[in-house]
């Protein structure tokens, strides 16, 4: 089996990117994926630019947790903002996003900018993900099969669709399939996608590797030094990576989609 190892929110702040480096170079990752606009962005894009060897995408962030606020001018994505100029909610964003309360033509706009952002700084852009997984829904993807097109840039992750334990509360869980064959129909991908979801997933390295599986599996960790379930996340992707090598598996990058 052929395993990409994926870090979320590079450049999050000095703290993730510290972690995520230090995976990159044992290598526990083989890939990560930069948020364009964050306390620590310029930090990944160095790393990156130094360590071409390893896959960057692009984490395309339009939801606020702390900071998060546009690439582009504000008065072009309106609708996509709070009156404090930074992004809506998450959870506000999945709600219009699934009533279809979205323009297109500002996602289009704001991932176009922060897709340039990272290519004008020199990053070879090997795929595409979001923060909060939000490419999975109708507006977000409609507005990547025309950007991404534009860029020559095809590679797109997949939704999950391997569960360790049943979420039953995750729209995901229920809708994923549908939405999974949204997003193959549209862009190359990895075969199998797995995330940790909750503290629930303790062993979850041994648990996934267990698992009868073909193909490309991407497998996507949060590593970390400070917060607390960053920090399992980053023993975690660490134990993986020793676990699949062991078992014979090959940890590659991107490219390999």
């Amino acid at each position: 089996m052929k395993i990409i190892t994926t870090a979320d929110d590079f450049g999050y702040d000095s703290d993730t990117v510290a972690a995520t480096s230090e995976c990159l170079i044992s290598g526990a990752l083989t890939s990560a994926t930069i948020m364009p606009k964050m306390p620590a962005t310029e930090e990944a894009v160095e790393f990156a630019l130094q360590h071409p060897q390893y896959s960057f995408g692009v984490h395309l962030t339009f939801v606020c947790d702390t900071v998060e606020a546009p690439v582009s001018p504000p008065e072009r994505v309106p609708a996509l903002l709070r009156s404090d100029g930074r992004f809506l909610p998450s959870q506000t964003v999945r709600k219009m996003a699934l009533l279809g309360r979205l323009p297109v033509d500002q996602i289009k706009i704001e991932a176009a900018a922060q897709i340039d952002l990272l290519l004008a700084k020199g990053i070879r852009v090997s795929h595409m993900d979001s923060h909060g997984h939000l490419h999975k829904f109708a507006p977000f993807r409609r507005a990547l099969v025309d950007v991404m097109r534009e860029r020559e840039l095809r590679r797109v992750r997949s939704v999950q669709d391997i569960y360790l334990k049943r979420p039953l509360m995750s729209p995901t869980y229920w809708m994923g399939l549908w939405w999974r064959k949204k997003i193959m129909a549209s862009f190359a991908t990895a075969d199998h996608f797995y995330m940790c979801t909750s503290a629930q997933d303790q062993g979850w390295p041994e648990a996934l590797l267990r698992r009868t599986l073909t193909g490309t599996i991407e497998v996507g960790v949060h590593p970390g030094y400070s917060e607390d379930w960053r920090k399992r996340e980053h023993l975690a992707i660490q134990e993986f990576s020793r676990l699949a090598r062991d078992g014979g598996h090959e940890l590659v990058g991107w490219s390999e989609v």
